[in-house]
């Protein structure tokens, strides 16, 4: 019993791991992960022949991309023997740092890890996995930290560096996993238990009888990994604890998960964790106070408070930006109390025939007004086009915040009040993509008469979440992906986004402004609310759909046929409910391009211009031949 108040008193303690200590530990826990990695290697060779899943044959495919000297080197690098050669030199290098050896011979093993992992990581297929990657960034460190290792400050360095890397890489997980619903309501740990490939059987039916203690446990996972940067407050007395605690999470991964090298190459950084988050002072080697250097952190820290602020005030140039728009927009108030933003083009002379119909364009999810560009510019030549962006997208403002639940109703009404506002006493003809499609066909069965016909592009259809597997499986992806860009763009980090590839294939004229709405959290913010609306009202649909009563004009992109059989057929569904309708398959276009890419929507374009012309000579017909029913007398 004496023991257990010493443990207790250990794990609130300070720690006082030394820069030695923690330097050996973590260089030969972090040797261990390459030993069975290159041993695991030997073992399978198989892997890399003829017809193996790491066969260089196949993999080499993929890097095709690179410079011809780079593909003969790791050609080189991939014959059999040379491979073998370099995890020969690889379990010597780590038999060199687990036995006690001289300085020089510790460098060069470390040197040799470090490389070796350099050469062999582009001839697996998908790469390596998280426990090779640490255990490289820990070996790599280590060989600056030995070579330089009479150099006191490059070493607190070099430990430092992989103390950040540690809590770093916990804190992210933690509060990624946050995002998740999945891991907020415990269902995370029986999901995983339950794969082939990660799970364990018994594991899955004691954390299925006992979900309480799942829930807890995944809230511990979470709680562990949030707070992992709390290891550096007050001396790191919460340090021991903390790590030994995630120490002890590795170690079940390993045990049910097979993740052996987790547990090793994680575990190599803690060394260095314990050591950064001490008392700067300690007895080091042979009883001599040693004192810790903390230039990095401190710089570190001043450049993240630099990069943070600049990254801030480029959100709000962004901000600005977005909310400026093309210079040309017009703003309504709609009855919701929203504000949107709209444009009017057109042919000249197109606002005063009140006979063209206008062509109004409704954007899909998480999208905005200059997606349209190429098709708008086409249909304007012909017709007068409006374009706008719902409310909370780009100038247009969101007036229920933290009012009652959003509905889809409520954009559909912003619209009809919209149309109302512009059209005048003109017909109306609305293209809606993708969420628009649906929104288009709500518009159209409560303005009846004042809508002539309906395109709807890629359109989502309300029995998708009920009948399409694909759709139902990525409803989830779609959820976590807006909320964590969603928080992830309001702490203002937009500019980290990887630019998107589709605003390159926009026009000139718009392709910034599409970038910054793509960056702005304000897209992403009435895109998930939106969302959230999507799910409701799709998950409740009765199989009726909105009685539009028009023509429509529905077009799907190839790659959704091709990859959604079940999309096209309820797209088939929608031109099949109206008179009159007709149904295209735009061919080598996926749901974006259908709009983004300038052929693509050359084609939109075409069909909707001879689907709008042929309503207006059906119309024309139907009049005449009315009026001569109505001068007919009889004989």
């Amino acid at each position: 019993m004496a023991r257990l108040p010493r443990l207790i008193r250990a794990l609130v303690s300070p720690p006082t791991v030394s820069r030695s200590t923690a330097l050996s530990l973590g260089e030969r826990l972090s040797a261990a992960t390459h030993l069975a990695s290159s041993l695991e290697y030997l073992g399978t060779e198989r892997d890399r022949r003829q017809g193996g899943f790491n066969n260089w044959d196949v993999v080499r495919d993929s890097h095709l991309a690179r410079p011809k000297l780079i593909i003969r080197a790791l050609d080189i690098v991939a014959h059999p023997q040379v491979t073998r050669a370099l995890h020969m030199a690889r379990v010597g290098a780590t038999a060199a740092l687990l036995a006690p050896s001289p300085r020089r011979v510790r460098v060069t093993a470390n040197a040799v890890l470090s490389c070796s992992s350099m050469l062999l990581y582009p001839l697996n297929h998908y790469g390596t996995d998280g426990s090779d990657q640490v255990s490289f960034l820990v070996q790599s460190v280590t060989t600056v930290a030995r070579a330089g290792e009479r150099n006191p400050r490059l070493v607190d360095a070099c430990l430092w560096f992989v103390a950040m890397q540690s809590t770093l890489s916990y804190a992210v997980s933690g509060w990624v996993k946050m995002a998740s619903p999945t891991w907020r309501s415990g269902r995370a740990l029986p999901g995983v238990m339950r794969t082939l490939t990660y799970g364990d059987r018994s594991a899955w039916e004691l954390a299925s009888r006992h979900p309480r203690a799942a829930h807890a446990l995944c809230a511990g996972v979470l709680a562990l990994e949030c707070a992992f940067p709390l290891v550096f407050l007050a001396q790191g007395r919460p340090a021991p604890l903390m790590v030994g605690s995630a120490a002890v999470f590795h170690f079940a991964n390993a045990r049910l998960m097979g993740l052996g090298r987790f547990l090793s190459s994680f575990v190599s950084m803690h060394p260095a964790v314990l050591y950064a988050a001490g008392p700067r002072e300690r007895v080091g080697a042979q009883g001599v106070v040693e004192r810790r250097d903390d230039a990095l952190p401190m710089v570190s820290l001043g450049l993240l408070a630099a990069a943070l602020g600049a990254l801030q005030m480029e959100k709000g140039r962004r901000r600005r930006q977005v909310s400026r728009g093309r210079g040309d927009e017009r703003q309504f108030t709609a009855s919701s109390g929203n504000t949107l933003s709209y444009r009017l083009t057109g042919p000249d002379g197109a606002a005063d025939d009140s006979t063209q119909p206008l062509v109004v364009l409704e954007n899909g999810l998480a999208a905005t007004a200059e997606h349209w560009e190429w098709i708008a510019r086409g249909i304007s030549d012909r017709f007068p086009v409006m374009t706008y962006n719902r409310a909370g997208y780009g100038a247009s403002t969101y007036a229920q915040r933290g009012a009652e639940e959003y509905l889809l109703d409520t954009a559909m009404d912003d619209l009809v009040d919209l149309i109302g506002h512009t059209a005048g006493d003109r017909p109306v003809f609305v293209a809606g993509h993708s969420l628009g499609g649906y929104l288009a066909l709500k518009a159209a069965s409560v303005l009846r008469d004042r809508i002539v016909g309906v395109a709807l592009l890629d359109s989502s259809h309300p029995a998708e979440l009920q009948r399409s597997s694909r759709q139902a499986q990525g409803q989830k992806a779609l959820s976590d992906s807006l909320s964590l860009v969603t928080v992830s763009l309001k702490l203002g980090l937009g500019a980290l986004l990887t630019h998107p590839a589709w605003a390159d294939r926009l026009p000139q004229e718009v392709r910034q402004l599409s970038a910054a709405h793509y960056r702005d959290p304000g897209m992403w913010e009435a895109g998930r609310r939106e969302w959230r609306a999507v799910q409701a009202e799709f998950d409740a649909f009765d199989g009726q759909l909105p009685d539009a009563d028009v023509p429509l004009l529905v077009m799907t992109a190839g790659h959704t046929a091709a990859q959604d059989p079940i999309q096209q057929e309820l797209h088939a569904e929608f031109a099949a409910c109206q008179p009159g309708s007709a149904h295209h398959v735009i061919d080598h276009a996926d749901h974006d391009s259908v709009m983004t890419d300038q052929d693509a929507a050359g084609r939109i374009v075409g069909l909707i211009t001879d689907f709008v012309v042929g309503l207006g000579s059906e119309t024309k017909t139907r009049n005449k031949k009315e009026d001569s029913h109505d001068n007919y007398t009889g004989g």
